[in-house]
């Protein structure tokens, strides 16, 4: 069963002078389930390559405070009174004001409250995580049709539309009707391994290649197209790295595709698809 959650990000912020801050946390809250826990990084070398002069071992005794606070299986967590308040992680997160804050509040339609902890976690944790397990491009394409659920949308898309063009079949994540243009849109995740990067220019290729046959469709299914009036937006996920191989990949896509969108996070990927809900007619 679908619930609403909230989440937070904690972030580290040696300086507020300078702007900069790094990500070493997440606390994930469903006030339905009850829940309420703070996941924090293990890798507090990145910490220490960021801010190299942080006084770690006070930084670790802070944050052993800080997750007993955000966690129910300690002495000093929040009640389950407190836990099921919709309220709580606004109360609870406000007063972090100095080194370590935490980002605005955001919240997601869960099915699992697990799953997507682990999965928020390892997208804005981001160094924390084995490359191997980072965001594929179906868990993009997941990422954005929570999002087009919750806002009610999603029945008025065409989803997972295959186009035969010639002897291929190309399948595209959307097609809609906006301000009397068609538009298309195809999602990649370039969140590779630096061995499996090595992918990317060619899977850029191809869809270049598919893209300008795209551009020469008259119809698709029912739907009779105006080349002057078809929009093909491609969406790229790319992570927080970019090797040389993604750096490729990118302009390749750029030098050929219409309009090229970069997510690096999964915050990116749900602006998209909140802007494919303004524009669902």
């Amino acid at each position: 069963m679908e619930r609403l959650c909230k989440f937070a990000v904690l972030r580290y912020i040696p300086d507020e002078i300078r702007e900069e801050f790094i990500n070493i946390g997440l606390v994930y809250h469903s006030p339905e389930d009850g829940f309420m826990e703070l996941a924090l990084t293990s890798n507090f070398s990145r910490l220490t390559n960021f801010d190299d002069e942080v006084d770690l071992k006070f930084l670790k005794l802070v944050l052993e405070g800080v997750k007993s606070e955000f966690s129910q299986t300690t002495v000093d967590g929040p009640s389950l009174r407190e836990v099921n308040d919709w309220n709580y992680l606004e109360k609870a997160t406000s007063i972090y004001v100095n080194q370590l804050q935490f980002s605005p509040i955001q919240v997601i339609r869960s099915n699992d409250i697990q799953k997507d902890f682990r999965d928020l976690f390892r997208t804005y944790v981001y160094f924390d995580v084995h490359k191997k397990k980072r965001i594929t491009e179906d868990e993009v394409k997941s990422i954005m049709n929570r999002v087009l659920r919750e806002k009610d949308v999603f029945s008025k898309l065409q989803r997972s539309v295959k186009v035969e063009i010639g002897s291929e079949e190309v399948e595209l994540d959307y097609t809609y009707q906006a301000h009397n243009r068609t538009k298309l849109i195809k999602a990649f995740s370039f969140d590779y391994t630096p061995k499996g990067s090595s992918n990317a220019p060619l899977t850029a290729k191809e869809w270049v290649y598919n893209f300008n046959r795209l551009k020469k469709l008259r119809t698709i299914g029912e739907t009779v197209l105006n080349p002057s009036q078809l929009e093909i937006v491609t969406l790229v996920y790319t992570g927080e790295i970019r090797n040389k191989n993604v750096l490729t990949a990118l302009n390749i896509l750029r030098e050929e595709s219409s309009e090229i969108i970069e997510a690096r996070n999964e915050k990116s990927i749900i602006e998209f698809a909140d802007k494919i809900t303004s524009e669902v007619v």
